[in-house]
């Protein structure tokens, strides 16, 4: 019964970690990979002068264009980590097969969701020692609307 227990649990992560990248993708499916919000669409701007510029550039740069009339020190006012993820991909698909800058940062949420799922699973059995915990708490995040609509694709 041991090892049947033990097969059903991989088998809950593994549809769970499915539906969790499946179902953020629902949009991107339907529509296209388009950035659909202002926050995503922000962070592809900022990439994408991080990308044509550099990290030292990216640091030292007021937008203009935003926050009017008075403007916006982009370096010091955001937090440079999803900037960050997008551009070392960017480089590292560029070594294999190069992706569009838009296309990263359109699939990048759905990634980080089932990402934030397994960790999440992986804390709850920190937490109480249980697999069956930790195997509930990912099905519960993968799915939770609370955290899908802060992570869909796009």
């Amino acid at each position: 019964m041991g090892i049947f227990l033990t097969q059903a649990r991989v088998g809950v992560v593994l549809i769970s970690l499915h539906w969790a990248v499946h179902i953020r993708l629902f949009a991107v499916r339907n529509y296209g990979p388009v950035i659909h919000e202002f926050d995503p669409w922000f962070n592809y701007r900022a990439t994408e002068y991080m990308v044509a510029n550099g990290w030292q550039k990216f640091q030292a740069w007021y937008d203009e264009g935003v926050w009017y009339p008075l403007g916006r020190h982009v370096g010091s006012t955001t937090y440079p980590g999803l900037q960050l993820t997008a551009y070392a991909l960017h480089s590292l698909f560029a070594l294999v097969k190069p992706v569009d800058l838009n296309t990263i940062c359109v699939y990048i949420p759905a990634g980080f969701g089932a990402v934030a799922s397994a960790l999440t699973g992986l804390l709850a059995y920190e937490a109480t020692g249980n697999a069956n915990s930790a195997t509930a708490a990912l099905f519960i995040m993968a799915i939770i609307p609370a955290h899908l609509m802060r992570s869909v694709a796009g």
